[in-house]
């Protein structure tokens, strides 16, 4: 009897302990219902999509916009507002811009915690914030996800990221898809371009930069490979600054530029004998927002230089519209094409 009574209690205690086990597996599993890894390696956990974002890097906010997950977003950068740039565009995509009626707590450069964390998000997105701010929030119960965008495979694992911690997989794998067949067309028409027949481009930043290019290792330099040409900077820098006998030594078959004024080369009579300078062969992303090399734009961006190099002003314009129109969907393209020329 009492060896009865003592199989009975063990099988009790056993069963007890599976049940146990089985809670805490259940728990750990709603703990990481969602589980994504940034690319600066931070894990990211949710139980559920978010439902409450603040976005304080405008491409990432971009994303949101193209994925439709700005109903979510209840704080966003303030650059937002003050940049024409960034604020038209914007403001065409989504009404609470346009009102000014999402809170700013803060920008990408300078994040305002307490304002941050009276949003009650459940979900930051940021390009940088140091390691002992993401553990504060993540201790207030708010998740932090670092989108840096600096390479062609981080901007998919980032989609693809996003897509997840907000709950739009299927819109998620449609950009996905596209993006990829885009790059892969791309790609394709590149490297059927003989080397010698490779026009050579020279890339400027704005704001009158024209000293200031884009190096090998950048978002910049993709979109000049997949527009099929070479630039003619060789420096594996981001964003080296140069001076004007270099640029003269490097002799450009084109410049491109973002968002300036071409009449920044033409004064200048040190450069006049640069081949790009003399053949007038100087063009302009703009306006800037469309040809993003930081977002899935970076498309629009290779498919300008590419017609500008090998095709024409018209036939560019017409493949952007129609990348746009894929990306943001018809409705709110409608209004944001009315911005290109």
């Amino acid at each position: 009897m009492k060896l009865y009574a003592k199989i009975i209690s063990a099988c009790a205690v056993l069963i007890m302990l599976a049940s146990c086990k089985e809670q805490a597996t259940q728990t750990a599993e709603k703990e990481h219902a969602i589980s994504v890894t940034d690319t600066k390696g931070n894990l990211v956990t949710l139980d559920k999509p978010a439902e409450r974002i603040v976005c304080l890097f405008d491409p990432a906010l971009d994303l949101l916009t193209m994925l439709g997950a700005t109903d979510k977003v209840v704080g966003i950068p303030i650059d937002v507002y003050v940049d024409q740039e960034l604020y038209q565009p914007f403001s065409l995509l989504n009404q609470d811009i346009a009102n000014k009626t999402i809170k700013t707590p803060g920008s990408n450069e300078l994040q305002q915690l307490e304002e941050i964390v009276a949003l009650k998000p459940d979900l930051l997105i940021v390009q940088n914030l140091n390691p002992g701010m993401v553990q504060t929030l993540k201790n207030m119960g708010v998740a932090t996800y670092m989108f840096t965008s600096e390479s062609q495979a981080n901007l998919m694992q980032e989609l693809q990221d996003v897509s997840v911690l907000t709950g739009k997989q299927e819109r998620g794998l449609e950009l996905e898809n596209y993006a990829k067949s885009q790059f892969a067309k791309l790609t394709e028409q590149a490297n059927a371009i003989p080397e010698k027949q490779r026009k050579s481009v020279y890339f400027t930043w704005a704001n009158g930069r024209i000293y200031s290019t884009t190096g090998r290792n950048s978002m910049m330099n993709d979109c000049l490979v997949l527009a099929g040409t070479t630039n003619v900077c060789t420096s594996a820098i981001d964003q080296p600054n140069i001076n004007p006998e270099t640029l003269v030594s490097w002799n450009p078959d084109m410049i491109v530029m973002w968002n300036d004024d071409p009449n920044l080369f033409y004064k200048k009579p040190e450069l006049a004998n640069v081949t790009a300078i003399k053949n007038k062969a100087i063009h302009n992303l703009m306006p800037m927002f469309f040809y993003n090399p930081h977002t899935l734009k970076s498309i629009c961006a290779a498919i300008a230089i590419k017609e500008w190099a090998y095709g024409n002003q018209e036939n560019a314009n017409a493949q952007v519209r129609e990348v746009i129109e894929v990306l943001y969907g018809k409705e709110k393209a409608q209004n944001l094409l009315t911005l290109l020329n």
